[in-house]
């Protein structure tokens, strides 16, 4: 069905066009547009037409890092994390990034959205991620001790169809007992993982709370960096390496404002000067042209709720110092050319899919106005409507 948005303002995933234009697009992908009838006719007077957003990091299924025990549980997962899939359209996402889930549930939704079995966001999946032995997330991982065994654990997952490897480079704040900042996977078990991946196309991330750990990635040669609040030097092997940086700010932020007293355990672990390290961060990487992945880690518990928390991420990427351009780069064009999507999605222009939000107000000048959302639509199909 073809759908033709007139006199909109259109932010194409990396600027703000300068007048109002005319879209058109069916579940083919965004089209020239011409004269030709459509089917369905939007006047956009007033509105501002972006991409789908994109979740650079969450974890969909359920809450908690514990797999289900049963084939029952495992059943209840995988339809919590179909349900999942689908509620992100009422916040403008149409792709996210999963970066861990028990018992690979999120490849086998992945897969049925994939062939068209029921409908949902575009997932990149991870599965089962590799960590120490009782590491952070060793629940939903492989636990690897040598260089071996993490090469086994990075083959396993790419045979069973994950789209990335995943690396608990530190402790973390979810896990029990876990040191945020403790160092877990050696360099030379991540480089191990790094090459199988890239032996079929495949890019690797690394959980890093802790800067060695993560100067360990990168020196492996990993290609996103999660979590770190990056120094100086940090920032610099980076740029060096090339490494993307997915700062998750929003779960941190809620981690140390909780009140409840379920996560009272991970607010002690937490460091209010973690939050001004993370505005230094997002410095680094503007000054040294770091790309950035907007992620939130939404998705384990109720602080950091999937969807709604992205909005909260970007608007605190504008807080501390980007563009509102900016920021919604890094959650659409410039997410996707970090996850390896840039000819399938994230941009307007034609030929890509019709992966499309449109609002009432103007993100693109102002980012709190994500929370004027009228549509969204996934290939080119309205999925949501306000």
């Amino acid at each position: 069905m073809r759908t033709r948005i007139r006199n909109v303002r259109v932010f194409d995933g990396t600027r703000l066009w300068d007048a109002p234009a005319d879209v058109m697009f069916d579940e083919t992908g965004i089209l020239e547009n011409d004269s030709a009838p459509a089917d369905v006719e939007i006047d956009g007077t007033g509105k501002t037409l972006t991409p789908g957003l994109m979740d650079g990091h969450v974890h969909m299924g359920g809450e908690g890092m514990e797999p289900p025990a049963t084939d029952a549980g495992l059943i209840t997962m995988g339809a919590v994390l179909a349900a999942q899939a689908q509620s992100l359209w009422r916040y403008g996402i149409t792709t996210v990034r999963n970066c861990g889930t028990g018992k690979n549930a999120d490849l086998a939704v992945r897969d049925a959205i994939r062939a068209g079995k029921c409908p949902g966001v575009r997932i990149l999946g991870c599965g089962r991620v590799v960590c120490i032995t009782g590491g952070h997330g060793w629940p939903m991982g492989w636990q690897a001790d040598t260089v071996d065994e993490a090469r086994k654990a990075a083959r396993t997952q790419l045979r069973d169809g994950a789209d990335f490897v995943k690396l608990m480079a530190t402790g973390g704040m979810g896990t029990k007992g876990s040191v945020p900042n403790a160092p877990q996977l050696t360099e030379a078990q991540m480089h191990a993982a790094v090459e199988e991946a890239a032996l079929v196309g495949r890019f690797t991330a690394a959980h890093c709370t802790g800067l060695e750990g993560a100067q360990r990635a990168i020196r492996a040669g990993v290609h996103i960096i999660e979590h770190a609040q990056l120094d100086e030097e940090t920032a610099r092997m980076m740029a060096e390496s090339g490494a993307a940086y997915c700062p998750t700010i929003v779960t941190r932020y809620n981690i140390l404002h909780t009140e409840d007293p379920r996560y009272q355990w991970m607010r002690a672990k937490a460091d209010p000067g973690d939050l001004v390290r993370k505005r230094q961060a997002l410095a680094h990487c503007k000054a040294l042209g770091i790309p950035v992945l907007a992620g939130t880690d939404a998705g384990p518990n109720p602080m950091t709720p999937l969807g709604e928390s992205l909005w909260r991420e970007l608007g605190i990427y504008c807080e501390y110092g980007m563009t509102p351009v900016e920021a919604l780069h890094a959650a659409t064009a410039g997410a996707a050319a970090i996850l390896g999507l840039a000819d399938c999605t994230g941009s307007i222009r034609p030929g890509l899919a019709a992966d499309l939000a449109l609002f009432d107000g103007n993100p693109a000048e102002d980012i709190t106005r994500l929370n004027t959302l009228c549509r969204t639509w996934q290939g080119g199909v309205q999925r949501f409507q306000h």
